[in-house]
């Protein structure tokens, strides 16, 4: 047990480091494991192919959840949309007449 302020401290921050060293410790072991397993030489072109079909079944679910209902109003990405040089796709809200 500890007495006073300055140990529990240093105690804490010595814990707060060892579990920041062993959580880079497991990323760099997984991030190792997912490239052997994905580029091995036998089976590793038909895994890449289903992790392909599953990242596009499940961007596909996300999209078809955060579609727009019928209702809704159109989403405001006009100006992101200029950005990349699609002019012809800002929409023309109102038309001014010649007279006014």
């Amino acid at each position: 047990m500890h007495d006073n302020r300055q140990q529990v401290m240093s105690s804490a921050i010595r814990q707060a480091r060892r579990v920041r060293r062993n959580t880079g410790r497991l990323m760099v072991s997984a991030l190792g494991f997912g490239v052997a397993y994905f580029f091995d030489t036998d089976n590793g072109a038909a895994r890449r192919e289903q992790l392909r079909r599953s990242l596009r079944r499940t961007v596909a679910t996300i999209d078809s959840v955060l579609a727009p209902e019928v209702g809704d109003p159109p989403p405001v990405f006009f100006p992101l949309l200029r950005g990349l040089g699609a002019e012809e796709a800002e929409p023309r809200l109102t038309q001014r007449s010649e007279a006014s």
